[in-house]
């Protein structure tokens, strides 16, 4: 997969400046052998609602940092890439190791992009207006609720309620 034919449907709304960083943040991490995946605005539209975001935002696995708690401390390797509000690596949470299957090293020239059931279950927990209208979205663009309703209920079950909410909110329900 050529990362940059993954963000072509995203290149009248997203400035070449922010795909140009997913693309070059995803070929350091995999040269450090760091499994990651896209998250946050950049995924959502390549999951079918292209909007405008002026961030790039990855899910990484533990090996990028030194260490996570009390303060979240990246690799020697990966302090100059981090530029926060610009290009972000967020752990995965600890209550929800399971994501960490979604993350994968690729290969060289593929971009990993979180799937939309796992980006869902991120955008629900984080819960601020963009993330709702972004699912909302989606939702509208064909997600399907069923799949991300069966993935809630195995992932984190407190969150199907407002998930339903906000399929009752989507112009789709």
């Amino acid at each position: 997969m050529n990362p940059g034919h993954t963000l072509s449907p995203l290149a009248e709304v997203v400035a070449a400046r922010v795909l140009l960083d997913a693309v070059e943040t995803s070929r350091r991490l995999t040269e450090l052998r760091v499994p990651h995946a896209l998250i946050g605005g950049l995924a959502v539209g390549i999951h079918g609602h292209p909007r405008a975001t002026k961030d790039v935002d990855f899910l990484v696995g533990d090996i990028a940092f030194e260490r996570i708690a009390p303060i979240l401390v990246f690799r020697a390797e990966l302090r100059d890439l981090v530029r926060v509000g610009s290009i972000d690596l967020m752990p995965v949470p600890a209550e929800l190791a399971d994501l960490g299957n979604a993350l994968r090293v690729p290969a060289a020239g593929e971009l990993p992009v979180i799937g939309p059931e796992a980006l869902a279950l991120l955008k629900l927990r984080a819960n601020r207006p963009q993330d709702r209208a972004d699912v909302i979205a989606l939702i509208s663009r064909g997600l399907d609720i069923g799949t991300v309703t069966a993935f809630l209920q195995r992932h984190s079950p407190d969150l199907v309620p407002r998930f339903g909410e906000w399929v009752d909110a989507s112009p789709a329900a």
